[in-house]
This record gives C-alpha cells, sequence and structure tokens, in this order.
C-alpha cells in the first residue's frame, strides 16, 4: 500500500469502523441475497451485492457513530446507550430502505426488515460495551 493510500485507510478508521463494517456486509448481504433469491441470480446478486456495499461504508460508519455517541460525555448511561442505539438505527433502516427503494431491488421493504431487527440489536449491544468500556476507561477522572 502506498503511503497515501495509507494515510486514506488510517483516516477512514475515524469514521468507519472497518471490522464491523466487512462483518455486517458479508452478513446482510447474504440475507438480501436469499430474500431476493426467487428473483433469479442477477437479481438476488444485484442486491446482495448493493446491500454489502451499502453496509461496508454506510454500517460501518454508523458503528462509529454509535461509539462515538455512547463515549460521550452524557452522563446518564441509560440516556447515553439509548441515543447510541437509537439514533444511528433509525438513520440507517431509513437509509437502506431508501437505498433498495430508488435502486430498484425487487423486494425492497423484505429486503430492509434484517436490518429493522438486526441493527436496533446488534447497535445495543455495541452501544453497551462501548459504554462500559469508556466508564471503565475514565474511572479515575
Amino acid at each position: 500500500m502506498t503511503n497515501r493510500l495509507k494515510q486514506i485507510y488510517d483516516r477512514g478508521k475515524d469514521y468507519i469502523d472497518y471490522q464491523l463494517g466487512t462483518a455486517g456486509a458479508v452478513v446482510m448481504g447474504g440475507i438480501v441475497g436469499l430474500v431476493n433469491s426467487s428473483e433469479g441470480a442477477l437479481g438476488a446478486t444485484t442486491a446482495a451485492l448493493k446491500q454489502g456495499a451499502y453496509t461496508f461504508l454506510i454500517g460501518g460508519t454508523v458503528c462509529k457513530a454509535t461509539e462515538r455517541i455512547a463515549q460521550s460525555r452524557i452522563k446518564n448511561n441509560l440516556l447515553a446507550i439509548t441515543l447510541a442505539a437509537t439514533i444511528p438505527a433509525t438513520a440507517t433502516i431509513a437509509a437502506t430502505y431508501g437505498v433498495h427503494k430508488l435502486k430498484g431491488t425487487p423486494k425492497p421493504l423484505r429486503s430492509t426488515v434484517p436490518t429493522m431487527i438486526i441493527a436496533p440489536l446488534g447497535l445495543a449491544g455495541l452501544a453497551i460495551i462501548k459504554r462500559r468500556r469508556y466508564q471503565k476507561e475514565n474511572q479515575n477522572e
């Protein structure tokens, strides 16, 4: 990797959680491919690839936003965790449906249902983990 690409990659870590974005892309792309399998290989593959790319970029960004909100200076733990999960989850559900609807996914609502289930639960878990880590690191302040 050239020095410039390394700089871009490293700077991207401030905004995208690459590890969670990649894991989400594989899981969600696979689910959406299966949901659209009745539309034939081309329809299912197109939907899966769109979902995978979207989940990597947006999902990775949403996970980073969840982390930042969870680790914010909000004093009330329940409020911090709730905001860290619900704000990014709502945004990602709306954006996922919009991408599928606007880009011609054969079954946009059915393709969004996995996100409606997984995003709030996953982001709540991530928010709890990040909040606990934040509290532990900032105990002595």
